[in-house]
């Protein structure tokens, strides 16, 4: 009978269903040491194995629908760099964990900790409608990473950036050995005249902070009845000096240091949101600059995993080792924190 209405119905239907459709991979963390595999579940696409009529009229929709989440980049990068960069192209909605990606970039002795901006370069086929980021716990840590996505961010048209607290817009300054300190400035002001430079002042770019009303209540900033606007204010130009050197007592004293933040970002009308994939590579810290068109499989190999003696054995866990968990949801967009976010 489904097949007896007309098409542009059954269209609908095929797009509200992969619309709620999410699909997981990666490991998180249920301590500070152990973690668990996290699968989709196994019949998410199983409308695409019902017949062939449905699987030519449904195939070409659901990667434009369904949202793909990641625990974390690496995993994202496993799954997406391997994808063809027409099939890549196709996929609108992705959501990742924030936390940076380390790597002992090759000729170098030392581990860097890579912001997400530098992970998402590494693949220049992203056109997203949506990505979401659940970002650091650390607010120093999530303000560097949500600000490198702004001024550098290429592949999405749309950024929801959440943190489970609020920690991110009130730390106080710090200052690092040879790097220039962790230093917040006033937002959402700040960071959307860096938007609207790199779109245009009249292109529509425009950043919104907005605060749970709620502490510690994971999804309540999502949930429109229980989010205000948030947005830091200045006297007087002088005061910009002083901004941010301590602690803001006010929004992290009590009880509100555990509401969380979200962040949305749009980029402007007519922004080119394609990633460049040639050489030179001018951004400071671009992982490209010294992979020199390596692969993300041969980066992993090379700067995380290490290749092993032939005498090692590289099989340190078996399967039944592995605590696996298939993911359920109610809603597609609920989410919960890791351990160590």
């Amino acid at each position: 009978m489904f097949l007896q209405i007309p098409r542009e119905l059954r269209d609908k239907i095929y797009s509200c269903l992969f619309a709620s459709t999410r699909i997981t991979f990666g490991e998180r963390y249920t301590s500070r040491i152990a973690t668990k595999t996290m699968k989709p579940a196994p019949n998410a696409l199983a409308i695409l194995r019902t017949c062939r009529q449905i699987n030519q009229e449904a195939g070409p929709l659901w990667l434009g629908h369904v949202l793909f989440s990641f625990e974390n980049p690496e995993d994202l990068l496993d799954k997406l760099s391997i994808l063809p960069s027409i099939t890549l192209s196709q996929i609108r909605h992705v959501r990742t964990g924030g936390r940076p990606l380390m790597l002992q970039p090759i000729g170098d002795d030392d581990d860097v900790y890579y912001r997400l901006v530098w992970a998402l370069k590494l693949l220049p086929g992203l056109r997203l409608d949506k990505l979401t980021v659940l970002g650091p716990s650390g607010g120093e840590v999530a303000y560097d990473t949500l600000e490198g996505l702004i001024k550098y961010g290429n592949g999405w048209r749309e950024l929801h950036f959440i943190t489970p607290n609020s920690t991110m817009l009130g730390f106080a300054k710090m200052d690092m050995f040879m790097a220039d300190p962790y230093w917040r400035k006033p937002q959402p002001s700040t960071w959307d005249g860096i938007l609207r430079q790199r779109d245009g002042a009249n292109s529509g770019a425009s950043i919104t902070v907005y605060r749970s009303t709620q502490p510690d209540a994971p999804g309540t900033v999502t949930n429109p009845c229980t989010r205000q606007i948030f947005e830091q204010k200045l006297s007087s130009p002088e005061d910009l000096k002083k901004f941010g050197v301590t602690e803001d007592k006010e929004l992290l004293g009590g009880e509100g240091k555990g509401k969380e933040l979200l962040v949305i970002v749009k980029r402007g009308r007519a922004a080119n949101i394609a990633e460049q994939d040639r050489p030179p590579y001018m951004l400071e810290g671009d992982i490209r600059q010294w992979a020199h068109g390596m692969t993300w499989a041969e980066i992993r190999r090379e700067c995380i995993d290490f290749p092993l003696d032939d005498d090692e054995d590289d099989d340190f866990r078996t399967e039944e080792d592995e605590e696996v968990e298939v993911d359920n949801y109610k809603k597609v967009d609920e989410y919960e924190w890791s351990h160590i976010n």
